[in-house]
């Protein structure tokens, strides 16, 4: 068993090289290809595309090492991420799309006795809305892909302290890829993950928290992503894409809340307006207060 941790942390280590490496060759390329601006500096900065590119490819090599099937909703998220990023789906496509998916991979973890029919349905309901949230709780340097970092270590923690070992370790090398963006995305941003890189977040945690009856402390440890869409529906419904105005940037370097829709983000602002990485590192904060929140409820379940 010792042998056995030690080859798959090495696997976890490998991963994060492989998608650090991947990140640095994708900013080069993509910067040419498909890129967007960064609306919260004060001057227009071209930032590359797609970056979760990186973690996708790192992920579909390395979590097969652990559990082949686990890789599934990654590959499928990141997929329909990918065009997503490129064709710009509509929100009710991306829903729809992302259902379907989730669906067929539910039957197929049923008929590998992973899930009963109701977890399979679950599966397929939980890539629908949590890959959804992921994708939305965004629009700051760092701030999707240092949640979803945030969100994979605290449930990898639980599934570790609950015996789940492949669980566990697929978890970890998710996380290790993704912290491999992370070092290029975090403020100021060098490569933006696009929706290849955020949709699949919900839909692998989504999956692990359902194969494994992790639901009380994966909710509590998605609880920022919830908080925000609720925000968000509760002042403005359902908005499309072109709907996310950002948030006014200062003379002084702060970014203000000035009306509009609320989010997570926007509500922080709306009571204390701050720097771009500050308001990160809060959310952050949020993050990593929710996580420890789901470890500890997980040892009482």
């Amino acid at each position: 068993m010792g042998y056995y941790f030690i080859n798959l942390f090495t696997y976890t280590i490998i991963a994060f090289i492989f998608s650090t490496v991947l990140c640095k060759f994708l900013m080069k390329k993509m910067i040419n290809y498909k890129f967007g601006y960064d609306l919260h500096k004060k001057d227009k900065v071209k930032v590359p595309e797609m970056g979760g590119l990186a973690v996708l490819f790192s992920n579909a090599l390395f979590i097969p090492f652990v559990n082949p099937t686990f890789v599934l909703p990654i590959i499928t998220a990141g997929i329909i991420g990918i065009i997503d990023d490129i064709a710009k789906l509509s929100p009710k496509e991306k829903l729809i799309l992302l259902f379907i998916s989730g669906l067929i991979l539910g039957f197929l973890f049923y008929n590998n006795s992973y899930v009963d029919l109701a977890g399979a349905l679950l599966i397929a309901l939980g890539i629908m809305i949590f890959s959804n949230l992921t994708n939305m709780l965004a629009g700051f340097n760092g701030l999707e892909i240092g949640m979803g970092v945030i969100a994979s270590i605290s449930l990898a923690m639980v599934l570790f302290l609950d015996n789940f070992t492949a669980g566990f370790l697929s978890a970890l090398i998710f996380s290790a890829s993704y912290f491999g963006l992370l070092i290029f995305n975090k403020y100021p941003a060098k490569i933006f993950p696009g929706d290849v890189g955020t949709l699949p977040i919900g839909a692998f945690l989504a999956v692990l928290a359902v194969v494994y009856k992790e639901y009380i402390p994966f909710l509590i440890i998605m609880m920022p992503y919830l908080i925000d869409a609720a925000l968000k529906y509760l002042s403005a419904g359902i908005m499309s894409r072109d709907e996310h105005k950002p948030t006014t940037l200062g003379e002084d370097g702060k970014l203000y809340y000035i009306g509009g829709y609320l989010s997570l983000p926007r509500f922080i602002l709306k009571y204390k307006p701050m720097r771009e990485p500050h308001l990160v590192i809060t959310l952050w904060i949020i993050g990593i207060f929710f996580g420890i929140v789901g470890i500890l409820i997980s040892l009482k379940f």
